[in-house]
């Protein structure tokens, strides 16, 4: 379960009360029980950057995950393991599973941050140089589109991998109408149903704020808890 820009590992339990709200989706029997793990993802947007410095995405595969699994009590293999966050982390989820769809059954991403091609280009120089331009390089607005960029781009991803590889992953994408990420959100699910990929599209009244995700959390773990149900 993957935090936003800005927070930590801390940020679900302290504003998001998950302990809270899982353990009564257990006990009312709406989810199955789970081990939820939350990474501190700093500001790393959860990939590697671009010049191949801070590996943050190859230290969770290759390191975090199988320390996880071999240190609790998980059940080791896709059809148990899941991936979910807001904002930031819910363009981690995303980009994880559509870079290993071999880990994950299914994705819960919360108002995600995903932004199109166009509004890359269009960020002001400043915002762009602040928040992606040691994840995705330092460039003038007109070559802002790597290929380090597409290659971690969801809706490029989205787009062009195989059906069959996306589809190796049930997804669920939930997002504010009044959130300032609504256009990647919707471009999204626009892609989606034009290539027929199964998955839930929620637009629900709210912003980006911790009302918004705690009110939510525990439908998008129903989702999730379907796919680990046998």
């Amino acid at each position: 379960l993957l935090h936003g820009f800005s927070d930590n590992e801390t940020g679900w339990i302290q504003f998001g009360e998950v302990q809270h709200i899982v353990d009564m989706a257990i006990s009312k029997g709406e989810i199955p029980p789970m081990i939820i793990v939350m990474p501190d993802g700093k500001v790393s947007w959860y990939i590697n950057d671009a010049e191949g410095k801070n590996r943050y995405e190859d230290m969770i595969f290759e390191e975090f995950i199988p320390f996880i699994d071999k240190t609790y009590r998980t059940r080791a293999t896709k059809e148990f393991r899941a991936v979910s966050g807001l904002s930031m982390g819910g363009y981690g989820s995303l980009i994880w599973s559509l870079h290993h769809p071999e880990m994950f059954s299914a994705c819960a991403a919360f108002s995600a941050g995903i932004f199109t091609d166009e509004e890359m280009r269009n960020m002001p120089v400043e915002r762009y140089n602040t928040l992606y331009a040691k994840i995705y390089g330092e460039n003038k607005p007109e070559n802002r589109i790597t290929e380090h960029w597409k290659n971690n781009s969801v809706l490029e991803l989205m787009n062009t991998l195989p059906k069959e590889h996306v589809e190796k992953v049930r997804y669920y994408i939930d997002c504010g109408d009044d959130d300032f990420l609504y256009q990647g959100n919707s471009t999204l699910h626009i892609i989606m149903r034009n290539r027929n990929i199964p998955h839930e599209f929620r637009i629900k009244d709210g912003t980006h704020n911790w009302t918004y995700w705690r009110s939510n959390l525990t439908e998008g773990l129903m989702f999730i808890g379907k796919f680990f149900h046998r």
